[in-house]
């Protein structure tokens, strides 16, 4: 029996079942959400032990060492006594990070193809890596440790950074910020003699790291520089870069990675740069103006709403929701903490000049929009609100053979959600490549 069933209630729960209603299956889901599925007819028991004490490999990492023959990671593994054997992979930081729990490497390490070891290593090496290392770049050694049961319990993970490579010639980024307008950043780059080529890529201030844990991975980018590269605008010798249609009154961080001849990449240069601020230091007010309303059945009806600041309004944030469910549920100090707090997560949240906002609606429906404006100094003005109802759908439109999908608009109704894109995990790690030959005494 390859594993023991650890979760109690989910046997205890199956077992009873199997006596009610008699089901021919036995499903056991772990806490990572995998399932493990067993014919009812072919289980012949189900037992439950006790094991004292953990059972893990601990690994300490002891350098790295890159040759004609490949790269080699040195190391000890010392199994717990309850360890009988162990799996172990060696992944860049970033895939090592979706694996957010001792349960997870567990997991992945338990379903892949890794061999099983079953001795400790004083002096290891892990060798035969089927990717490159990258220079002065971050990786995870992660194991898991097998008890006399073959189940994969205690699960460790060391970190570990590998050396720097000397550049060949002069790798510098020198640059000259050229124009800041409200919205627009104009760079003129000028790099070293020893330079093949740079990337440069903006992002708000302080949301480099997160954005590349995001989806680095998912893109098979190992480090920072990688992403950089792959998804930044690409240059060889001087050059000036724009970036446009950004936000008024906000911080940026423009990040360039230099590499030399041979692709190793230089220190990354972070250059900081803030857009101009619109408006003035008085009242910021908001006006709001209902325009049309459209659509059809089928294709589902929306309602134009205008919110135009006055010239004193830096930044402004917008909404509608059903007068129903205002009259319910909300009050004016509620939607004004709601329209006051970040919401870092909606590119559409903070709103520069007029917003022709396009909502779904529905037809003879009583509506209210609300909207609150800063000025240049960040001082909230009065909150704007406006009440209207939609009109009656044409008769012709009313007559419908199939389910309305609604159109989809840039904006909902406050009663909807945001929701931002998720990494698909197995996605992630495909190209994990993590599988490697260990070898020592």
């Amino acid at each position: 029996m390859k594993k023991l069933f650890t979760t109690i209630i989910l046997a205890i729960v199956a077992v009873m079942g199997y006596a009610q209603t008699n089901p021919n299956r036995m499903l056991v889901t772990d806490k990572t959400g995998n399932t493990k599925g067993y014919l009812v007819e072919r289980i012949d028991s189900v037992s439950f032990v006790s094991l004292e004490g953990r059972v893990a490999a601990d690994v300490e990492y002891k350098g790295f060492y890159s040759g004609a023959t490949g790269d080699t990671v040195a190391l000890s593994v010392t199994r717990t006594p309850q360890c009988v054997g162990f799996k172990i992979a060696c992944l860049s930081k970033i895939r090592a990070d979706r694996l957010t729990s001792e349960a997870a490497i567990a997991n992945y390490l338990d379903n892949s193809d890794n061999e099983f070891l079953f001795q400790d290593f004083v002096d290891g090496r892990l060798h035969g890596f089927d990717f490159a290392f990258k220079p002065n770049a971050e990786y995870a050694i992660i194991t898991v440790g097998y008890d006399q049961y073959q189940i994969p319990c205690g699960a460790t993970r060391t970190n570990f950074t590998t050396p720097k490579k000397d550049l060949v010639g002069d790798c510098s980024i020198n640059y000259t910020i050229d124009e800041v307008t409200t919205s627009d950043i104009t760079v003129t780059f000028k790099p070293g003699s020893g330079v093949a080529g740079y990337a440069a890529l903006m992002f708000p201030a302080g949301t480099a790291e997160e954005n590349f844990e995001m989806i680095g991975a998912m893109f098979g980018f190992e480090t920072l520089g990688d992403y950089v590269k792959g998804m930044g605008l690409n240059n060889t010798g001087e050059a000036t870069n724009t970036w446009g249609k950004n936000s008024p009154g906000t911080d940026y961080e423009i990040y360039v990675q230099a590499w030399d001849v041979n692709g190793t990449f230089a220190d990354m240069v972070i250059i900081p740069v803030s857009t101009k601020k619109l408006g003035g230091e008085g009242v910021a007010q908001m006006e709001i103006t209902i325009g049309e309303f459209g659509g059809n059945a089928q294709t589902g009806y929306y309602q134009v709403v205008t919110y135009t600041p006055n010239d004193q309004t830096s930044m402004h944030r917008d909404m509608l929701i059903e007068k129903d469910a205002y009259d319910k549920e909300w009050n004016e100090d509620m939607i004004l903490e709601y329209l006051k707090a970040d919401n870092p997560m909606d590119p559409y949240w903070n709103q520069f000049g007029v917003d022709e906002a396009s909502w779904t609606a529905d037809p003879n429906t009583s509506y209210i929009a609300f909207s609150i404006a800063q000025n240049i100094n960040e001082e909230w003005g009065p909150l704007a609100k406006k009440e209207f109802t939609t009109p009656e759908a044409p008769a012709s439109q009313k007559k419908q053979s199939a389910p309305v999908m609604k159109r989809k608009m840039v904006k909902n109704v406050i009663s909807g959600s945001n929701s931002v894109p998720m990494v698909n995990l197995t996605k992630a790690l495909k190209a994990s490549k993590g599988k490697v030959t260990m070898t020592g005494k």
